[in-house]
């Protein structure tokens, strides 16, 4: 007897053919290969929000060949923030909750989104630029190549404390360039009380700039080879209308790379 061995590398489907080597004589199966929940990510680990703001919360299956790519959501709060099965949450009343998706295959595989609802500040307490573009936490209308702490700073006025930092959590100084992701924490007394993100549509790796590597990092999405998530899918959507990066939006960005046309914050 001649040993057939077969090795899965990848999840689907495909038909093994035996044939005899005296004669026609043969016979087939077909092998289905299952592709196991090892982890699943979710776009934010955490999320301010404001009273009343709806926001969507999206969960990943890992690895992007798994079979059942299905998650359920659980908030541990529903009196602050509850959260329908397709992720969408929706803030109540102010505090903090965690929201849980979890894999439909494994509910042990799971991960964690926390959220902090906070009250908007009224315009007494502190006032943006009519340049910027403030929804509900986060801010985009933001110049490109007028875009560092100091000129941010300069299109608000506010008497509470203003730090900001980039997307890695890093704190930046006034002349730094401020990026998607990066954020501002507007704190009193010590304590924050708000944190605002900012969006620059075209910079899809948060380092501010809009040029060949925020092309390779779409790109890559594009191609499902990694993943873009959260605020970063939100700036690579050049066409704002709320739907997945494409071409289309690669296009916009090499004409504004090559001076044709300038990206629209």
């Amino acid at each position: 007897m001649i040993a057939g061995n077969i090795k899965a590398i990848a999840s689907g489907k495909t038909t093994i053919t035996v044939k005899a080597e005296e004669n026609s004589v043969q016979a087939q199966i077909e092998i289905s290969v299952y592709s196991k929940v090892t982890n699943i990510v979710i776009d934010e680990k955490e999320i301010y929000m404001c009273l009343g703001d709806t926001i969507q919360i999206n969960g990943y299956v890992e690895p992007n060949d798994a079979n059942n790519k299905e998650i359920s959501y659980s908030s541990t709060n529903k009196e602050i923030v509850p959260v329908n099965q397709d992720g969408l949450i929706t803030a109540l009343q102010e505090g903090n909750v965690s929201i849980i998706a979890r894999s439909k295959e494994n509910p042990n595989i799971k991960a964690e989104c926390k959220v902090s609802v906070v009250r908007p500040l009224e315009d007494s307490k502190i006032h943006f630029d009519s340049s910027l573009t403030v929804n509900g936490l986060e801010i985009s209308g933001i110049d490109y190549g007028a875009n560092t702490v100091l000129d941010i700073k300069n299109k608000i006025t506010t008497d509470l404390e203003i730090e900001i930092l980039n997307y890695k959590n890093e704190p930046l100084n006034d002349t730094d360039i401020v990026g998607t992701g990066s954020k501002i924490i507007v704190k009193e007394n010590g304590g924050i009380l708000t944190i605002y993100r900012i969006i620059i549509y075209g910079d899809a790796n948060g380092d501010g700039k809009i040029n060949s590597t925020d092309l390779l990092v779409i790109q890559r999405h594009i191609l499902e080879i990694e993943n873009l998530k959260g605020i970063f899918k939100k700036a690579s959507n050049i066409r704002k209308d709320g739907k997945k990066p494409t071409s289309v939006d690669l296009l916009q960005i090499q004409r504004h790379i090559l001076d044709l046309k300038k990206i629209e914050q």
